[in-house]
């Protein structure tokens, strides 16, 4: 029954599908507005203090290198959209032969590792697109094929314009013209690869971590200005030349002798600053003195200051537990509760990636869903594949190995060969030899200060509980 043809009272049953709000994104004349309170941080200012952030401040780029290299550290395949569904598993090896994963050479001109690198710098900024490039190719059974060739980096440096019909779905974008080279055309949305960290709304440019730390970082900057500026003017002791008028008086020098004096000392002092004298020549009218010449009390303070901003910026990174030693705090397991954090995030960080790349062919994400639409037509959503990472998530295993004699010998726990096999891959080792492969028993006997006991008990036990079986 078609919705017009349904009684009144049984309306209502049904959802609203009308859409009534809007996202409240200011986005006007490809412009994106009303985030950004200050002015020298929006658009293109933006990207240029970000990128002189990363160029000029070594804890910037101490921080965004430990997260990007962790981030990095992941491996990807994809995996079926149902396990076991034979289209979904024959989608999943040409998603995997495509992009180089699962033990494929891969069919882009660059390894996706490598296009990571770059694809990553939206985490630290805010945002990046890539624009994707497609060729035709044969699969590993010699079919002709449609594969992406690579995600085509464009710098945000670039960036001009978002275009939206409606200011509410990204048709695309619009790049400057950079140099001497041509003048690029609009790119459509359903040929980008968008990412966006912190998106709210329609705001694709999001906020990145340096924002965070912009104010921490323009402190620094500061502060080690002031700090250059009072080694320059406090490191060598600015000479103060005194006159002793009643000495003069006494002497009998006239005016005239009095000035050429102090022109003298003025001429000396020069010199002295200038590093053309070594010492200086006083008389019984003119005296030498130094101004302000305290002992390092001039760069404490910046250093102080300088030291709190670097621990901002750290922590906007989640990389504080680098300051650990050099800091009042050195406790491994405050760094372990850290360093935990920490890799959560970059697996947050790394799902950001996988969900755009999966899904289906949607406007700046869902590169597999086109692919898929290219070379099979439509396909159920379900049976898409899903970009997947793992090595970034914690070892549970590794975590507890400090607690698992306490849970042999208490009887919690009964290791059995599998156990001893994760162990022995977790340490590198070769799996075990069927010949060295021991029961439960004989581990029990073995781990077990009282063996002979340890193996009687077992004993009795079985015996019970074959009698109540048989019995």
């Amino acid at each position: 029954m078609k919705y017009k043809d349904t009684p009144r009272h049984m309306r209502a049953l049904y959802p609203k599908f009308k859409q009534y709000g809007i996202s409240g994104t200011q986005l006007s004349g490809g412009v994106i507005s009303g985030y950004e309170q200050n002015k020298y941080l929006i658009g293109l200012n933006w990207i240029k203090e970000a990128e002189e952030m990363l160029r000029t401040d070594p804890i910037v780029a101490q921080s965004w290198y430990i997260l990007k290299q962790t981030l990095l550290s992941a491996t990807w395949r994809f995996k079926p959209g149902i396990e076991g569904d034979p289209t979904s598993e024959k989608l999943a090896d040409y998603a995997n032969e495509a992009y180089g994963f699962d033990g494929y050479p891969g069919q882009m001109r660059v390894s996706f590792e490598e296009q990571l690198a770059y694809l990553l710098e939206f985490i630290p900024i805010g945002y990046r697109y890539a624009e994707e490039v497609y060729k035709i190719g044969s699969d590993k059974d010699g079919n002709s094929r449609i594969w992406l060739d690579i995600y085509a980096d464009r710098e945000p440096s670039s960036h001009s314009d978002w275009i939206s019909r409606n200011g509410q779905i990204l048709d695309g974008v619009l790049q400057n013209t950079v140099g001497i080279e041509v003048t690029p055309e609009p790119i459509p949305s359903n040929k980008l690869l968008l990412l966006t960290l912190n998106r709210t709304g329609n705001n694709y440019e999001g906020v990145g971590l340096l924002r965070r730390v912009w104010w921490a970082w323009r402190l620094k900057q500061r502060s080690c200005n002031l700090m250059a500026i009072a080694l320059d003017r406090y490191a060598v002791p600015t000479p103060r030349i005194t006159v002793d008028r009643a000495a003069a008086e006494l002497g009998g020098y006239s005016d005239g002798d009095i000035d050429a004096m102090i022109d003298d000392g003025e001429a000396q002092a020069q010199a002295l600053i200038a590093g053309e004298r070594q010492y200086l020549i006083e008389n019984e009218v003119i005296k030498f003195d130094t101004y302000a010449a305290q002992s390092n009390s001039y760069s404490q303070a910046p250093i102080d200051t300088n030291t709190y901003c670097d621990n901002q910026i750290s922590q906007a990174f989640l990389t504080q537990f680098t300051n650990l030693g050099i800091t009042d705090t050195g406790a491994r397991s405050v760094g372990e509760v850290h360093l935990s954090i920490f890799r959560r995030s970059a697996i947050n960080l790394c799902d950001i990636i996988a969900s755009q790349i999966s899904g289906k062919d949607r406007p700046g994400g869902g590169t597999i869903g086109r692919l898929i639409k290219f070379n099979f037509g439509y396909i159920d959503q379900s049976k898409l594949p899903r970009l997947v990472h793992t090595g970034l998530d914690t070892d549970h295993l590794a975590e507890s190995l400090a607690m698992l004699p306490t849970l042999v010998q208490s009887g919690v726990l009964t290791p059995t060969d599998s156990d001893e096999q994760v162990l022995r891959d977790l340490f590198g080792l070769n799996e075990l030899p069927d010949d060295s492969k021991r029961s439960s028993l004989e581990r029990a006997a073995s781990n077990s200060k009282s063996s002979g006991a340890a193996l009687l008990a077992e004993q009795l036990i079985k015996q019970r509980k074959k009698a109540a079986k048989d019995g």
